[in-house]
């Protein structure tokens, strides 16, 4: 049995729309008379507002049972409710379903444009729906919703990675397009997620491998920062506890690190450096100086990196305790000479990557730094 359902805001996009039903929906144009729709202040989607003297644009389309669960499981968790109202079509008034959010949940802002945002975040939301959407059948509405900044987050490193693929280094040349999926689930999301890809991919030798589970970890984009102050020497590392080493076992996992987080949805690496070590530390960055690009651990996870220096002032700022009371982070800071930073990569007190490297990176660039 098929149920009339009208769309207003994102899912009039046609690619949007059958990453979320499951399959292509034939759609037609339609509006809804007394409501408008207006941009939700700090998002980049739209609300229906009442008002009488307006009309909303829309496509109204014919949905089965199975899609309309999964418009559901899209829509419920985020506060919506389904609503029965008369659209008008060229064929007359029509009785139709509408995804209303709960009264008060958003506030609006302003006009909003289908094709603006189809220009803008379209992109962003198609991908974060391939993973939102495979989760269905696997986790309430409400609980997927809560992990939804997250899926954002991994559906930009996506985008990034499409954006700016990894040059071939050596022959043969060998594809992503060419690894063939059977299979897809997804296990485990929350802040981060574990994916399980059935899967055979092309072997060096010639033809496929056998069909194979492989699985990773699965984080997103994220930087590393070390402030450098070029007139003393001196350098700025964290320490937090870490649950890895904790877990594996480490009788200190309390880690000397970089500042870092994860980029969010729309930011570039280098806002989020600046943020990350603002929040981290309390220092605005000068200079950037990126030192690399790379995965850090690919045989488990998919979690890709932005290296920097920053130059910045680093007077009175040993000892500082930092980070977002929101997330629960208790941070420590520590300003160390050049010298005794390299002293700990010996002696194994510094023994995280992305640390290593950056110390790595100064021993051979910081005499140019100090110019």
């Amino acid at each position: 049995m098929s149920q009339s359902v009208f769309f207003y805001g994102t899912l009039r996009d046609p690619a949007l729309l059958a990453l979320v039903a499951g399959r292509e929906v034939s759609a037609r144009p339609a509006s809804l008379p007394g409501f408008r729709t207006a941009q939700v202040e700090g998002h980049d989607f739209p609300t229906l507002v009442a008002d009488d003297d307006a009309t909303a644009e829309g496509l109204l389309a014919e949905v089965d049972a199975r899609a309309q669960a999964r418009l559901d499981f899209y829509e419920l968790g985020f506060g919506y409710d389904l609503r029965p109202v008369s659209v008008r079509t060229d064929k007359g008034a029509a009785v139709a379903l509408v995804y209303f959010p709960e009264p008060g949940l958003w506030k609006p802002d302003g006009a909003w444009s289908l094709d603006g945002w189809q220009a803008d975040g379209a992109p962003l939301a198609r991908a974060a729906a391939e993973e939102y959407m495979r989760l269905h059948g696997v986790m309430d509405p409400a609980s997927a919703a809560r992990a939804f900044d997250q899926i954002q987050m991994r559906a930009g490193a996506r985008l990034r990675a499409a954006e700016a693929p990894t040059p071939a280094p050596l022959p043969p040349a060998m594809s992503a397009k060419d690894v063939r999926i059977a299979e897809t689930r997804q296990p485990y999301t929350a802040y981060f997620a574990v994916r399980e890809d059935v899967l055979t991919f092309p072997r060096f030798s010639g033809g496929h491998s056998a069909p194979v589970l492989r699985s990773s970890f699965q984080g997103g984009d994220a930087v590393t920062v070390v402030p450098y102050d070029p007139a003393t020497d001196r350098l700025l590392v964290v320490r937090q506890f870490r649950h890895g080493p904790f877990t594996r076992g480490d009788a200190n996992p309390w880690t000397l690190e970089p500042a870092a987080g994860r980029i969010d949805a729309g930011e570039t690496p280098e806002q989020t450096a600046r943020r990350e070590l603002l929040e981290e530390t309390g220092i605005e960055a000068g200079a950037l100086h990126l030192i690399s690009r790379y995965y850090p651990s690919p045989g488990a996870f998919n979690e890709y990196l932005w290296s920097y220096v920053a130059i910045a002032d680093l007077s009175a700022q040993d000892g500082r305790i930092a980070g977002l009371e929101g997330e629960n982070e208790d941070i420590l800071s520590h300003v160390l000479g050049f010298d005794e930073a390299m002293a700990m990569v010996e002696t194994g007190a510094a023994n995280t990557a992305p640390l290593v490297l950056t110390l790595f990176w100064l021993a051979a660039n910081r005499d140019r730094l100090r110019g």
